[in-house]
């Protein structure tokens, strides 16, 4: 999904991770997310595949994939749990139902993982950016 939505070129040689094997469904997908740049796994050249994904993580890969630099700190100081927040992820936030915390460490869903993808388009101006209170 990561390859089509944004049409990047491979930025490097692709990690072999120790737990990912060949014949896994999502091998390929997988491969091509870490030559883009989105994903590099764990310091111990892991992947954990069967672990869900937590907000942070999803941030994090669309900030390292994209190359996202920055961020605007004030616009967080509506989540009591905003020191768990990357200060270079602070562009992509998007937060429902709790308009008053992110919750980073908390697994994610595929809606909101859409809705920061969407984020992410607005923020590299390939989308129109939509009025919510659920957006920072």
């Amino acid at each position: 999904m990561l390859a089509q939505t944004f049409e990047l070129a491979p930025r490097r040689q692709a990690t072999i991770f120790s737990d990912v094997v060949a014949d896994f469904w999502a091998f390929g997908a997988i491969e091509t997310a870490n030559r883009d740049g989105f994903l590099f796994g764990y310091p111990d050249r892991t992947f954990r595949p069967h672990q869900n994904l937590t907000i942070v993580q999803v941030i994090v890969s669309l900030v390292n994939g994209l190359q996202f630099v920055g961020g605007n700190p004030n616009s967080l100081s509506v989540y009591s749990d905003r020191s768990l927040i990357p200060s270079y992820a602070t562009d992509l936030v998007v937060n429902y139902p709790w308009g008053d915390r992110l919750s980073p460490a908390r697994d994610i869903t595929e809606g909101e993982i859409c809705a920061l993808i969407y984020q992410t388009l607005v923020a590299t101006n390939r989308a129109p950016a939509i009025n919510s209170p659920y957006i920072v």
